[in-house]
């Protein structure tokens, strides 16, 4: 993977268009990177973008069976979840 300042890219449009052509690309600002940018084929364009939203889904399923893990969250029982569900159904019913 190659990285390349959001400046190079404004320079140089050319040079990024074959360089993402030849490898995945991190672009950076301030040295942080901030995007990636991968080569595609035209008629590809729609099933790579499902691939990476599937992939954001995966990352954030991950990121909160993670945090739920970290929190304790995880070993409460279907029976309390159950209670927890019917307790916020009540608070929410107009009296």
């Amino acid at each position: 993977m190659k990285f390349v300042t959001a400046r190079e890219v404004r320079n140089n449009p050319s040079q990024f268009r074959q360089d993402v052509g030849r490898d995945d690309v991190a672009l950076t600002v301030d040295g942080k990177p901030f995007a990636v940018a991968i080569g595609i084929d035209e008629d590809e364009i729609e099933e790579t973008l499902d691939m990476l939203r599937r992939l954001r889904a995966l990352r954030a399923m991950s990121r909160m069976q993670r945090r739920a893990e970290e929190s304790g969250v995880s070993r409460i029982s279907s029976e309390e979840i159950d209670q927890e569900i019917r307790e916020a159904r009540k608070r929410r019913r107009p009296a």
